[in-house]
């Protein structure tokens, strides 16, 4: 009966809604590869070399399209081959916020349970948690300010 379901709002999906979200599919895997081969601060530094544009500081959308992409991104990670963490999953909806000049920031919290030092990734977008509970900055103390990539030179 869920296939039923998921066939039919994987319908009601507009046509770029359903291009984000094969695009998400594909690019999960290879943000985690990213992250693996390169590092974390110099494979998020290079993504973010890919985004340099002329209208940056010009957003064209809002929160409401904030929230679309944000979901789609957590639909491929549940549905997709490949099961990604919150860092990757974060870093690629961050990637995507950037290419439609949506800007967004990665936060990075941490918490210690037990003697277990857990760490935890999430973006925002104008102080609203995209992917994650609102709560998250309670639940993990964040870092103080967003993380930023570093400059690659390539």
């Amino acid at each position: 009966m869920s296939a039923i379901n998921n066939w039919r709002k994987l319908k009601s999906l507009s046509w770029s809604e359903l291009m984000l979200l094969i695009q998400a599919l594909l690019l999960l895997p290879l943000v985690a590869f990213g992250i693996k081969c390169f590092g974390f601060r110099r494979f998020y530094g290079s993504i973010a070399n890919l985004n340099r544009r002329k209208d940056k500081g010009q957003e064209r959308e809002g929160i409401k399209s904030a929230r679309a992409i944000a979901k789609l991104v957590e639909i491929a990670s549940r549905h997709g081959l490949y099961k990604p963490n919150c860092l990757q999953k974060s870093l690629l909806l961050w990637w995507l916020l950037q290419r439609r000049s949506i800007e967004s920031e990665l936060r990075i919290g941490v918490r210690k349970k037990g003697e277990i030092l857990e760490a935890h990734a999430w973006v925002e977008y104008q102080g609203c948690v995209l992917n994650d509970r609102n709560d998250v900055d309670q639940r993990f103390a964040p870092f103080a300010g967003s993380i930023l990539p570093v400059e690659v030179k390539i």
